[in-house]
C-alpha cells in the first residue's frame, strides 16, 4: 500500500515537473515568435526563458508559502464588515443628493 502512494507521488511529481517544462517551452515559442518580429527584441534561450518566467512569477504571485491563509480571511471580513455597514445606512441617507456645483 506505501509502494503505491509512493508511486502515486512520485508520478505526480513528473507531470508536473513536465507540466513546467512545457509551459516554459510554450513561452519561449511564443516570445520567440512575437518579440523579436514586433519590437525588435531579443531571442530567447530555454534557460532565459525559464528565468524569465520564474522572475515574473516571483513579481506577480510573491514568494510567500501558502495562499489561502489571513490574507484571504482579511479580505473577507473587510467585505462583510462593508456590506453591514451599508446596510446599516438608512433609506434617507442613501437617497440624499449631492452637493450642487457651484
Amino acid at each position: 500500500m506505501k509502494a503505491l502512494n509512493v508511486l502515486k507521488y512520485v508520478g505526480f511529481g513528473i507531470l508536473g515537473l513536465g507540466f513546467i517544462i512545457g509551459v516554459i517551452f510554450g513561452v519561449q515559442a511564443l516570445w520567440n515568435w512575437l518579440i523579436p518580429e514586433l519590437f525588435n527584441g531579443p531571442v530567447l534561450t530555454y534557460w532565459q526563458t525559464a528565468g524569465l518566467f520564474l522572475l515574473s512569477k516571483i513579481l506577480l504571485t510573491g514568494v510567500a508559502p501558502g495562499g489561502s491563509g489571513e490574507k484571504h480571511k482579511d479580505k473577507k471580513d473587510w467585505r462583510r464588515k462593508y456590506h453591514e455597514k451599508c446596510r446599516s445606512f438608512s433609506d434617507e441617507a442613501k437617497n440624499v443628493a449631492a452637493p450642487e456645483e457651484i
